[in-house]
């Protein structure tokens, strides 16, 4: 059997965050998400990076997946230590990582921190991985019940991430046999914190991957979710023979490895980041050869060399979703999308240039190649990323303020004046 996913993804900010600072991709071979931490828009850069990183995993027949998912992680905390040891508004930057990849007869999960993956099977639900919190020690120990450990004051507080110190931890790796007609599910703590297991079970086993999705994600928001929130489904088939369309191999035996699911990006992966000279400069040093355009991160990506890219930002009102499967799923690639191909990824630089985000696709709410056909609504921090110019400039006819009058002023000394007579009289007679 030759194991291949068809999937959908969403994100949403939650009811307080002003930015998103979850990264998915989801492909037919290859599952990520990431949920970056660390303040000044750290945590955006982490989970951007790590995704990024984790789609160039190699995949393909006959690769070792063990060894291409360990170095993915290595790679992407020495870029990690480079740009917080080159930039100081970057220290304690860090990401939880979840990436299911499969060469086609294995599935390999890695994941490091407290993201989650469950499978679903025959209407039962169970979890795979194990948070790597200081929360789930005191469960293993016996020390706390896992209702209490959802709701505990202390259950972001990760032993371990994918962050800026070194030497740090591998992945976790588990090995998974599946079978079609499985379920999987990704989540950040953003739907896993407020649902129990047996909310995300029901909403989980909606029918429709895409519909599974939205009621993951209305789930959280009715939980009152605080966090930003991303979910990927993704259902096991027995897909087309392994290979790559355009693979010498394939085309030499007359067979087309059609994917099941069109790449498609989510979250800060698709809105931009802001890395400084300095930082940027770092991350060259770090990973040569690796390229990341600040204002398109999700363009460099070994997914997207002959497709364009499938996704949409996130809106603070409804969650933003794709699915290739779903046709009249927000964020399905219509005919007006730029083809990646047609223009070459820039190589990693500072964003301190004076273009507005009208004229960078993939900085905040404009999202041209990524999310055409979303009905979402841009948030407010959507404006942080290239409108710098002060609001006042934009009303250069408004009139001049009217000088004020000074009648009132001297009003106020006659009648202080007269006060103070009067107090005189009473003391001093």
């Amino acid at each position: 059997m030759t194991v291949r996913f068809r999937a959908a993804a969403g994100t949403h900010l939650g009811t307080v965050r002003m930015n998103n600072e979850d990264s998915a991709v989801v492909s037919d071979q290859l599952l990520i998400l990431a949920d970056g931490m660390g303040g000044h828009a750290a945590g955006e850069i982490a989970s951007v990076l790590a995704v990024r990183v984790f789609s160039e995993v190699d995949h393909g027949p006959g690769a070792d997946l063990d060894t291409a998912v360990l170095e993915a992680g290595r790679r992407a905390r020495r870029a990690l230590v480079a740009m917080s040891d080159a930039d100081p508004m970057l220290e304690s930057l860090g990401t939880t990582l979840i990436a299911v990849v499969t060469d086609g007869s294995r599935v390999l999960i890695g994941h490091i921190g407290d993201s989650r993956v469950y499978v679903l099977r025959d209407g039962s639900m169970y979890q795979i991985t194990t948070d790597h919190t200081h929360v789930q020690r005191l469960v293993e120990q016996g020390q706390l019940s896992p209702d209490k450990a959802r709701t505990h004051p202390y259950r972001a507080m990760l032993l371990k991430s994918l962050d800026d110190h070194s030497p740090g931890p591998d992945l976790d790796l588990i090995e998974v046999s599946l079978e079609p007609g499985d379920r999987l599910l990704l989540c950040s703590d953003g739907l896993s914190d407020y649902l129990s297991a047996e909310q995300i079970g029901r909403a989980l086993a909606t029918e429709a991957r895409s519909e599974a999705v939205e009621a993951l994600i209305d789930a959280a928001l009715r939980a009152s979710t605080r966090d930003n929130v991303t979910v990927v489904v993704a259902d096991v088939d027995s897909g087309p023979a392994p290979g790559r369309t355009g693979d010498r191999a394939d085309e030499d035996a007359g067979v087309v490895a059609v994917p099941l699911t069109e790449p498609g990006h989510f979250g800060a992966v698709v809105d931009g980041i802001r890395l400084s000279q300095e930082a940027a400069d770092a991350l060259a040093a770090a990973l040569p050869g690796f390229e990341l355009d600040p204002h398109e991160p999700w363009r460099g990506s070994a997914l997207l060399r002959e497709s364009a890219p499938v996704g949409t930002a996130r809106g603070t009102d409804s969650p933003a979703m794709g699915s290739a499967d779903s046709p009249g799923a927000v964020g399905t690639p219509d005919d007006d999308a730029p083809d990646p191909a047609g223009s070459a990824p820039a190589a990693v630089g500072a964003t301190g240039d004076s273009e507005s985000s009208a004229e960078q696709p993939g900085i905040a709410a404009s999202n041209s190649a990524a999310g055409r056909g979303s009905s979402e609504t841009a948030s407010d921090d959507d404006t942080t990323a290239g409108d710098t110019a002060p609001r006042e400039a934009d009303s250069p006819q408004d009139p001049a303020p009217a000088k004020p009058s000074v009648l009132p002023g001297v009003l106020s000394g006659i009648f202080s004046l007269a006060v103070l007579v009067l107090l005189a009289y009473f003391l001093f007679g």
